[in-house]
């Protein structure tokens, strides 16, 4: 899975307002991050509402693994990343976590936890799928504060 948007309704009216709705499957972990913005409506899948087996399967064939890796920074946005023998540590440490955080869910359903605590382990590692409509100034704020510029180390 990657990140994937697709515009599913844009209407303009007579005063010439655009509104527009997107199809937004992103990682879990920004959910909060999308949430901060008020200016669009939203409505995200729940975890709660998945089969336990089904989120952990998801979470082992097709986790969420960042792209990059950023260095300390302060702000919001970040210029640096790790390479070399620190950004495979980096990934072999997200795996790691990722295999723990399997583990201990499992262990708490198995304990007869539910799973809208069990799942909650998982998150970091989860893809969500939210359901975003907006004007057109609402977009335009959105990506403005919440777009960096990436630069991965191959890519042009």
């Amino acid at each position: 899975m990657s990140i994937k948007a697709e515009i599913v309704a844009h209407s303009l009216n007579q005063q010439g307002d655009e509104l527009i709705s997107v199809l937004v499957t992103f990682p879990r972990i920004i959910l909060s991050e999308m949430n901060t913005h008020r200016m669009l409506s939203k409505n995200t899948s729940s975890s709660r509402a998945i089969p336990f087996n089904k989120m952990v399967e998801a979470v082992k064939t097709n986790p969420f693994v960042p792209v990059a890796f950023q260095k300390e920074h302060s702000g919001m946005q970040g210029s640096e990343y790790l390479d070399g023998e620190q950004l495979e540590t980096a990934l072999s440490e997200w795996h790691t976590a990722k295999n723990w955080a399997i583990d201990c869910a499992t262990a708490h359903t198995d304990a007869g936890i539910t799973k809208q605590l069990a799942n909650r382990l998982l998150e970091p590692f989860m893809w969500t799928t939210m359901l975003i409509t907006g004007s057109k100034e609402g977009w335009d704020n959105f990506f403005k504060l919440r777009c960096p510029n990436y630069e991965i180390e191959g890519e042009n």
